[in-house]
């Protein structure tokens, strides 16, 4: 039933927004195939975990490049939290790993698996933004590999410092019952920003940075060589996340100058690996959002009207994990950015 008056946005978004993002989708079988020839480090037999309690493992998805596709339930005691799509890069100079994951036990697992694939030490993590399932992870490779650098934006190490990085700790503690219990806060100390380039080894990763998107600290990292992006939580695959840290448009537009580079392989945060096909499905997705705010404010409807809009454009869609839970808040939150662009 429609509100009878128009409400106040900030309200309607707090009774809509969940407290944690909707479930990764399971791997599917269209990750993009491995291009040249492999490491010399790398071990060619197939991939098996051996964790009863975690079976997850690498897939190849490009020349030296690996990406564990995480489950798609939200964080639970089973998991210990584990969610996202932690990848792995073998260089010359050692390995490098973007997002070890939500935990120290998770990381611990990512480690194990890593093993499986080479022997080299890993010498820098990467962190696409300040969500704690992509980077809790982190204090086991610290404690495996005290010199591996780790990298983050600038923002992303100021709102740790702010707590953002505790906060994350207790959800996944509560979200876990206690399965994550002794992870603390290993934060990155190197920062990197938009067009920077780490050089390790061979290998150039490139540092690409838009300004708000999924949140304000998103990195999407670029492995030149080897023709694969990182693109964090700015796009997800048979998924919707929580978008309240970040901003439709901006999303938006960070994701399409992205699509200007000649990258083949792009790696979501959470949900099958891909290829621009991929990319644009996301993008269509949040373009849809948001001309069906666009819409309702111009007709002078309520905020809680684009649900209904949007339930009829984004049918294609009504199959992504976390679906019915995020439609009414991305309407609301695309209905207060629209409000918020007329003024």
């Amino acid at each position: 039933m429609y509100l009878q008056t128009k409400i106040s946005i900030s309200a309607f978004l707090m009774a809509l927004l969940i407290a944690y993002p909707a479930s990764n989708e399971a791997s599917s079988t269209n990750h993009a195939q491995a291009s040249a020839k492999k490491s010399e480090s790398v071990k060619t037999e197939s991939i098996t975990s051996t964790f009863d309690d975690f079976p997850y493992a690498f897939e190849q998805v490009a020349n030296n490049t690996w990406v564990m596709h995480g489950p798609r339930e939200t964080p639970n005691p089973q998991n210990k939290g584990f969610m996202n799509n932690p990848g792995v890069v073998i260089t010359s100079a050692g390995l490098v790993v973007i997002d070890p994951g939500s935990s120290v036990q998770v990381g611990e697992h990512v480690i194990a698996e890593i093993k499986k694939l080479s022997d080299q030490a890993i010498v820098a993590v990467f962190n696409t933004h300040i969500h704690g399932d992509h980077w809790l992870g982190n204090q086991a490779i610290k404690a495996a590999y005290p010199e591996a650098k780790i990298y983050g934006h600038p923002q992303m190490l100021v709102e740790i410092d702010h707590g953002e990085g505790k906060n994350w700790v207790n959800t996944m503690n509560r979200l876990t019952e206690g399965a994550s219990e002794g992870t603390i806060v290993v934060a990155p100390k190197h920062t990197v920003d938009n067009k920077d380039m780490v050089k390790i080894g061979g290998t150039q990763f490139k540092i690409h940075h838009y300004g708000i998107a999924h949140t304000n600290t998103d990195i999407m990292i670029e492995v030149v060589e080897n023709s694969v992006v990182f693109l964090g939580d700015n796009v997800l695959t048979l998924r919707l996340p929580r978008a309240s840290d970040g901003t439709f448009m901006g999303n938006i537009s960070s994701v399409k100058k992205m699509l200007e580079s000649e990258v083949k392989v792009y790696v979501p945060g959470h949900g099958p690996t891909g290829d621009k096909a991929m990319v644009v499905d996301y993008i269509k997705y949040l373009t849809t959002i948001y001309e069906a705010a666009q819409k309702a404010f111009e007709e002078d409807l309520d905020s809680s009207d684009v649900i209904t809009i949007t339930r009829k454009t984004t049918a294609a869609y009504k199959d992504w994990s976390g679906y019915e839970e995020q439609i009414g808040p991305h309407g609301a939150q695309a209905y207060s950015e629209v409000e918020a662009a007329e003024f």
